[in-house]
């Protein structure tokens, strides 16, 4: 795949599993064309709704397979590579690219906590390893680590394969501090919100889409959420926002 602007509604797709705990194909593939029906801007398999931790190696390359197969090139795919080990998320990565992924998703490694310069060297040596974009992924509420906005500037300041962020916060001003710290330098880095309640007010402060979960459940709704805020119908989309919140509630309890 060429190197696209990645924005708009990606889903943070599941992966669907038989009885007997192994990958279901038939299943990927009617999510898949769901997906597509709905009008998504892309797909995001293998990252924490994927439960891409709970799965080997194998599994986790064969179902990358599996889904650029079945997407066959008609949306952009970004595939999760995480691990909390540095040589283990470049070996996903490489192999994401040659399986045919349009970027791979990297979440921070989690298990040491480590500084600021060691994180940094961690995506600037996996963004280095292969020639698909990488879209880092900041989710403290389940890592542990939050990467700072100053942190986020000196990543895309100085590895240009590194597209984009998905950033999965409670802290909207963390959202809006990366959009102000790294849209001035770099107007193409995406910025993607991964919580349902902040997708219309990162989208209002200069956020590019989202990468979020209950797309699984109602794409519909989260594409058009997007498509209205960016064309600038707001009424429409305040009204889909609305309709979010009372969906993210739902399934809180």
């Amino acid at each position: 795949g060429g190197r696209r602007m990645f924005s708009g509604l990606m889903p943070a797709m599941v992966t669907p599993f038989d009885e007997r705990g192994e990958l279901d194909l038939g299943a990927t593939e009617a999510v898949v064309e769901r997906f597509i029906e709905a009008g998504v801007s892309g797909i995001s398999p293998l990252g924490s709704t994927g439960e891409a931790t709970h799965l080997t190696f194998e599994e986790r390359k064969r179902f990358a397979e599996e889904v650029v197969r079945i997407v066959g090139g008609r949306v952009p795919l970004v595939v999760g590579v995480g691990t909390s080990g540095t040589r283990e998320t470049i070996e996903l990565a490489r192999h994401a690219e040659r399986a045919g992924a349009d970027a791979a998703l990297v979440v921070s490694p989690s298990y040491w906590k480590v500084g600021e310069e060691a994180l940094f060297r961690h995506f600037a040596t996996v963004a280095g390893s292969v020639g698909i974009p990488v879209v880092i992924y900041n989710l403290p509420m389940l890592t542990g680590v939050d990467l700072s906005p100053p942190l986020i500037a000196r990543i895309a300041a100085e590895c240009p394969n590194v597209g984009g962020l998905k950033d999965t916060v409670t802290e909207y001003f963390h959202t809006v501090g990366v959009l102000q710290e790294v849209k001035a330098e770099r107007p193409n880095f995406t910025v993607l919100s991964g919580w349902e309640d902040l997708i219309l007010p990162a989208l209002l402060a200069g956020a590019d889409g989202s990468i979020c979960a209950f797309a699984n459940v109602a794409p519909e709704l989260f594409v058009e959420l997007v498509r209205s805020a960016k064309n600038g119908d707001l009424d429409r989309a305040a009204e889909l926002h609305r309709r979010v919140l009372k969906l993210v509630t739902l399934g809180a309890h």
